[in-house]
Parts: C-alpha cells; sequence; structure tokens
C-alpha cells in the first residue's frame, strides 16, 4: 500500500515536470556546460553524447553555454526554448547522472530547476533511463545505437569523442577504429571515427595510413546509414566533400538530412559552406538566414570558419558583421586575416597590415597564420618575399589530402596582387579543379585583377561558368529551404 501511494506520487511528479516543460513547447534546447571538474573527458564527451541524443531523437535545435544567461538575457529568449544542465560521475564502470531541466519565464519567476538525479547504474541503462524521462517528444526511431552497449566500451567512446586536438585525434585512430568496429551498429563511434579521419587529413596524412579519404568517407556513410540524417555525421561529412571537390554529394546528403530535421542549425552551415563554394549564392544565402533564424537570439558557442558567403554576393558591410560576429566567439588567426583581408578591400591598407601581423603571431595552428604572412610581406613591399613564401606553402599544401578550394583560391588572389598573373592563374586553375567554382567572386574579386589579363582567364571562366550551370540545374534555392 505504501509503495502504490509512493509510486503514484513519483508518477504525479514525473507527469507535471514533463507537462511544465512541455507548457513552453520546447523545440530548442540550451545546454549548460558543466562545471571544470577532474573528470574532464568525461564532461566533454557528455556533453556532446547528450546533444546528439536531442539532435537524433527529438530533432531540435541545440545551442550550449557555458553558463546560466543573466536575467537580462533571458528576457529576451524565446518561449519555446528549454533550459538543460547536467552532472555526470564515473564510479567504477557504471554512470550517475544528474540532469535538471527548467524554461526563461520558470528561472525569471524564481522557481527551481526540476531535478532527476539516477544513482550509479550501466552506462546503456543509465542513458536509456534519462531518455526515459525527458519532456520532449520522441521524433525519430531505428534500429541503431547511439552508445555502446559495453561499458568499457562507454567510457572509451567517451574519451575519444572528448579529443579536441587534431594531432591527438591522429595519434588515436588506431584505438577509435578497433572501438567502431567492436560496436558495428553505434551510430557514435563511426561518426566519432569519422571525425577523427578527417581531422588527420589536416595533420599528416602519412601517420594515418593507406586509403585514408576512403576510409573517411566509409565511417560517415556508416554512421548515416545507422541513423538516416544523423546531423553531425552529416555535416562534418559535408565539409570533407565540400574540401575535396564534392560538393554535389555534400548538398545531397545534407539535402536529406534536412529533410528529416529541419530544426538543426549545423545542416544549414553545411549547405551554406557547399553552396557557396559552388556559386550558388542565393541558396547558401537562404541557409544561412534559416540558421540564423533558428539560433536568435541566441549566439552559437563556436562556429568553424568565417562566413564569406556575403563576401561573395557583393555585400561587404553583411560580410563586416560575420566576421566581427566570428571575432565575438573566438579571435584567432582565421577571423584576424579576414579583418585585414576586408580592411584592404576598402583600401585601407595601415589597418590591413596591422590585422596581418596580429593574425601571423596568433595562437594556436592554421592555414590563415601562413597566408597572413605573406599578405604582410605584399603590405610592407616585400614582394619577393611573399612570393618566396607563397611559393613554399604551396608546395606543403600540395602533400595534403584536403584541397580546400576555397582556400587555394586565396592564394591565387595573393598571386595576383603579388604581380604573378602565371602562378595566380595556375592556382586559380587549381582551386576550380578542386571544387571552388564561385563564378561571381572569381570574376569580380578586386584582388584577381592582374589575373584576369592573362590569356588563360577566359579558358577558366568558362569553365567555372559551365560547373556552376550544371550544379544550378541540380541544386536550385528551393533546395536549400526545408
Amino acid at each position: 500500500m505504501v509503495f502504490g501511494v509512493v509510486l503514484a506520487v513519483c508518477l504525479t511528479g514525473a507527469w507535471l515536470w514533463r507537462s511544465n516543460t512541455h507548457s513552453a513547447g520546447a523545440r530548442r534546447v540550451l545546454i549548460i556546460s558543466s562545471e571544470p571538474s577532474q573528470q574532464t573527458e568525461v564532461d566533454l564527451g557528455l556533453e556532446t553524447l547528450i546533444s546528439d541524443h536531442f539532435e537524433v531523437l527529438a530533432g531540435i535545435t541545440v545551442t550550449h553555454a557555458a553558463a546560466v544567461p543573466a536575467p537580462s538575457d533571458l528576457r529576451k529568449l524565446p518561449s519555446d526554448l528549454a533550459l538543460f544542465r547536467f552532472h555526470g560521475r564515473r564510479d567504477g564502470q557504471r554512470l550517475a547522472l544528474t540532469t535538471q531541466w527548467t524554461t526563461p519565464a520558470d528561472l525569471l519567476a524564481g522557481r527551481p530547476w526540476r531535478r532527476d538525479a539516477q544513482p550509479p547504474m550501466d552506462p546503456a541503462q543509465a542513458m536509456e533511463t534519462w531518455v526515459a524521462r525527458w519532456p520532449l517528444d520522441r521524433r525519430h526511431r531505428f534500429r541503431a545505437e547511439l552508445y555502446p552497449r559495453d561499458p568499457g566500451r562507454f567510457w572509451q567512446l567517451l574519451q575519444a569523442m572528448a579529443i579536441r586536438d587534431d594531432r591527438e585525434a591522429t595519434s588515436q585512430l588506431p584505438a577509435t577504429q578497433a572501438l567502431a568496429e567492436a560496436e558495428p551498429m553505434c551510430a557514435t563511434a563511426w561518426t566519432t571515427l569519422g571525425d577523427h579521419l578527417y581531422r588527420s587529413l589536416w595533420v599528416d596524412p602519412a601517420e594515418a595510413g593507406i586509403g585514408l579519404n576512403s576510409r573517411t568517407h566509409r565511417a560517415f556513410q556508416r554512421a548515416v546509414e545507422l541513423v538516416p540524417g544523423h546531423p553531425r555525421a552529416t555535416f562534418l561529412w559535408s565539409l570533407m566533400l565540400t574540401d575535396t571537390g564534392n560538393q554535389d554529394v555534400a548538398l545531397r546528403v545534407l539535402g536529406e538530412a534536412m529533410r528529416l530535421r529541419p530544426e538543426v542549425p549545423d545542416i544549414f552551415l553545411g549547405l551554406t559552406y557547399a553552396g557557396r563554394t559552388s556559386g550558388l549564392l542565393a541558396g547558401a544565402r537562404s541557409a544561412m538566414i534559416r540558421r540564423q533564424e533558428l539560433l536568435t537570439p541566441l549566439s552559437p558557442a563556436s562556429s568553424w570558419t568565417v562566413e564569406t558567403t556575403n563576401l561573395y554576393i557583393g555585400d561587404w558591410s553583411a560580410f563586416e558583421q560575420d566576421v566581427q560576429q566570428a571575432r565575438t566567439l573566438r579571435e584567432d588567426s582565421g577571423v584576424l586575416f579576414y579583418l585585414g583581408y576586408l580592411a584592404l578591400l576598402k583600401g585601407d591598407r595601415k589597418t590591413a597590415l596591422g590585422r596581418m601581423k596580429d593574425a601571423e603571431t596568433a595562437g594556436g595552428f592554421s592555414p590563415f597564420q601562413d597566408l597572413a604572412r605573406v599578405y604582410r610581406a605584399l603590405l610592407e613591399g616585400r614582394t619577393a618575399d611573399g612570393l618566396a613564401e607563397l611559393r613554399r606553402i604551396d608546395d606543403v599544401r600540395g602533400k595534403l589530402r584536403i584541397p580546400d578550394g576555397e582556400l587555394t583560391f586565396k592564394h591565387a588572389e595573393a598571386y595576383s596582387l603579388l604581380g604573378d598573373s602565371d602562378r595566380a592563374v595556375d592556382c586559380a586553375t587549381r582551386a576550380f579543379v578542386q571544387g571552388f567554382s564561385c563564378a561571381r567572386w572569381y570574376e569580380s574579386s578586386p584582388f584577381l585583377e592582374k589575373m584576369r589579363t592573362h590569356p588563360r582567364w577566359p579558358t577558366l571562366r568558362r569553365n567555372v561558368r559551365e560547373r556552376q550551370a550544371v550544379m544550378e540545374g541540380s541544386f536550385p534555392p528551393s533546395s536549400f529551404e526545408p
């Protein structure tokens, strides 16, 4: 009798907890990251795994923040957003998971977070229990897994997902490969393997072994086969496809993911990237706006690159806003380079030089550091030094297995500015072969003015236009919209 009463109370509490959050019509979740602890790998890996669950099972918009927004910011948040925070603790091979939910209105009213504390249990059971209790509609079901059933491999997966350094990801490839093979039905394991393989393409392909490109494709493809439209796997796969000049395939897999989960922002980020590098600027801009609408008024916790769609369209004012937005997220060499690049477009050589110096000395490793060094030499009148450095960079990049035609195009612009039109047209042609076929920017970039007097330019221009026309026929602007 007592047990029955307790059970009834628990069920009533759970129903109220779910219905209260449902009353907000939650279609967006803001994940508040765990506070720094002694188990950073668990925190980082678990946050990614939880984010995957929200996007895969519920198909909702997920954003991240380091702390709960201030009251002034809470008042700006939409009514369809729920705030979520978690604490995971490893207890031997078991997982103790505590989760909390609230809404902006509840926080502003002073109401406490709705809290669910699970005792240590088998990790798979802990995740199943959490999903069974969450206050969200589960829109998607499939027969694959999002985490290993084996406890030991669950923790191995979290550790692999927590890796943020590209070189460490490369060194851990044998273990990540073995994990995916041991868990053939785990989409997250295959996504993580694809992520690590993709990173190794940028670092030192020789360390990763033979057939790296095809291995990376197969890993992402396997994840998407297991979970159609898997957002993170699709997004990362689309980046690799675009960087290797396969925008048509990237747009197809992104289109399928968009159809299944039209509220996941990264899908539209991938569409924007593949679209702009194909010259499909109307579609790319549409996808960019759709992503902004999903995120507003929130800002993404990170963005992997500076958005250049507005630059290619010719809206420099909007492009400057995009760069400044990226700068609020991070101030790395890529952002600083584009600030200098934009200043040079405007004719402000003094500001451009300062930004290029900053980009050259920024922390971390980035190809934009080398490119900034070239532009600095140009702006300081050291043409011979700039050309020598640019040739050295080209020699190194020629050995990479991620060509990235958009970056190669930036090299062509630098050659043209430095007065070497022969190498500029060589580089621009290579960018085209690598998949960058934005006809408008080939034809209007002020930095390519000297190159466009070269005898081979008309042929290159015709080839770029023809490819873009084919892509426009296959992917009209409507294909970028849900």
